[in-house]
């Protein structure tokens, strides 16, 4: 999907997912700004992006994150802790018509939580 594409979804649809993305404040909060622009976007080696992607894991905006690269079709780059390659099944899916929150909710499920077991007495 084209920057063009989203934009006009965003003005044709009133997706809230698009919308928040819109005002794109949830980049300040990006763990990202805090390290080197270079790890995001190198071209060298996997132990790279795998480095980059576990700074990913614990981002409070990782979601967020990852729904802009996938609506605006960030061609290159670690986005939400997923390459290029690992965002290009999520991209088609969106170009096919799926909504950005169903595809999201497959890209990033929620983490689960393990079951407390009573404690002995």
């Amino acid at each position: 999907m084209s920057t063009q594409t989203a934009l006009g979804a965003l003005r044709g649809r009133p997706d809230p997912t698009l919308r928040a993305l819109a005002g794109a404040g949830w980049m300040e909060s990006g763990t990202c700004r805090q390290t080197d622009p270079e790890l995001w976007f190198a071209d060298t080696s996997r132990r790279v992006q795998a480095r980059a992607a576990a700074i990913c894991a614990s981002c409070p905006v990782r979601r967020p994150c990852l729904a802009w690269s996938l609506a605006f079709h960030e061609e290159y780059g670690v986005w939400g802790g997923l390459d290029t390659d690992e965002r290009l099944p999520f991209q088609r899916r969106l170009v096919a018509g799926e909504l950005l929150p169903v595809v999201l909710a497959d890209a990033l499920p929620a983490p689960t939580t393990a079951p407390t077991s009573p404690q002995a007495a």
